[in-house]
């Protein structure tokens, strides 16, 4: 059966459909087309197992793989007038026409699930988004799963992040075949969408994002955009509504405290205490405001964890009964959150107070390790500038610019 051309594939698509390579993978900007070609490589190769294929697909959230990936099969089914069946409480799809196989979905940050069944093939989407860790194990899980027949492949389709698993598979130990993907080979997408990513990323992330090359960040700077020439100003600030930044660590328990006007948030102060806990933070910062209106931006984890000793409440319970409203369903990835702040703090939307010591101090001297992830080595860093990030978060997030080109990807001839 071969499937006839909607739509004409791009170059690297076409390469990374048809790479014979046990390994590939395809590395590139964001809207190049990577996640497309991920459907179509599977397809691809449904059809060529002849009925007998089983696909492991692995998003890196259960999210992802619900909000993009599936819908994307969905498209393509619909278009070439493929019958199938989704079970979505197992995360499977089962072609049930003349094209047979199975494409089954997993969560690449719960890769100990990954467990217990035999596939053909597997595809890792957005493997860069994982930290380090979570891809060490990741990738022994699947490895181990392709067991189903002699000619069994494995891919992945990610934007570069540091020197992560990706380049020390494909680069330094050169596994197979990589293939590089730019935002603006993308022909399909519109004609400002480059454009809006130019806006959105500055100078040092463009290589990454949208040249879609492998960068090294390691021992560089987190929040490099951050200048204290146009970042930070003394100043006083009086207001009813209050936004607080807050991360939930107990050695040291960190807020910042901040107003947003004329499309800017003014950090105007900090809390930085030791030996700490939520009910004592809260309690704190009802006692420095008694008639304000206070909203949290915290740490979402929050929600199912406490800091106390009795655990008899999360810590987001502790911040509702305390009389706070709670901004925020859930964490970015700290990629995401990490290119807010930048984004932010490039734009001048975020000015801190002089006298917020600690906080500044945290934005000067986090750094990245070579996986661009945040350096957790120093434990008096880090946890300030992380309760910063969750406020900016919920003010300046990136977009998610994934679906604007899921139309105008296709088939292979």
């Amino acid at each position: 059966m071969k499937l006839k051309a909607k739509i004409q594939s791009l170059p690297h698509q076409i390469e990374f459909i048809n790479s014979k390579d046990k390994f590939t993978a395809m590395v590139g900007g964001f809207g190049s087309g990577k996640s497309h070609g991920g459907v179509l490589r599977t397809m691809h190769l449904l059809e060529r197992r002849k009925g007998k294929g089983l696909m492991l697909f692995v998003s890196p959230t259960y999210t992802l793989a619900n909000d993009v990936n599936i819908p994307d099969f969905e498209e393509f089914f619909d278009i070439y007038k493929i019958p199938y069946k989704i079970k979505r409480a197992e995360h499977k799809i089962i072609l049930t026409g003349h094209l047979k196989g199975q494409i089954w979905f997993r969560s690449g940050d719960r890769p100990e699930k990954i467990v217990g069944f035999d596939a053909t093939d597997f595809i890792l989407d957005e493997f860069d988004i994982l930290t380090h860790k979570q891809q060490e194990i990741l990738w022994n899980k699947v490895i181990a799963r392709i067991r189903g027949c002699k000619d069994s492949t494995g891919a992945i389709t990610t934007t570069p992040e540091g020197f992560k698993k990706t380049y020390e598979l494909f680069v330094e130990k050169k596994i197979g075949n990589l293939i590089n993907a730019k935002s603006s080979a993308n022909i399909y997408l519109p004609d400002d969408y480059v454009e809006t990513l130019f806006s959105q990323y500055d100078s040092k992330l463009v290589k990454q994002y949208i040249d879609g090359e492998f960068v090294n960040i390691n021992g560089a700077s987190a929040y490099y955009a951050f200048n204290r020439a146009f970042n930070v100003e003394q100043f006083e600030i009086k207001a009813k509504q209050i936004f607080v930044g807050m991360d939930f660590n107990v050695d040291p328990m960190t807020a910042v405290f901040a107003v947003f006007q004329a499309n800017k948030l003014f950090i105007f102060d900090e809390v930085y205490l030791k030996n700490s806990n939520t009910q004592r933070l809260a309690d704190f910062i009802n006692s420095m405001f008694t008639d304000h209106d206070i909203t949290i931006c915290p740490d979402m984890t929050g929600i199912k964890r406490t800091t106390n000793a009795t655990g008899s409440k999360s810590d987001i319970d502790i911040l509702k009964q305390a009389g706070f409203r709670i901004r925020g369903s859930h964490n970015p990835f700290v990629r995401n959150r990490l290119n807010a702040v930048n984004n932010a703090f490039s734009k001048e939307n975020i000015i801190i107070n002089s006298g917020c010591e600690y906080l500044i101090k945290d934005l000067e001297q986090v750094t990245l390790d070579k996986y661009g992830e945040i350096d957790k080595s120093n434990p008096a860093l880090t946890h300030i500038s992380d309760a910063l990030g969750y406020l900016i978060w919920q003010f300046y997030p990136i977009k998610n610019n994934q679906a604007v080109v899921k139309k105008v990807e296709r088939i292979y001839e």
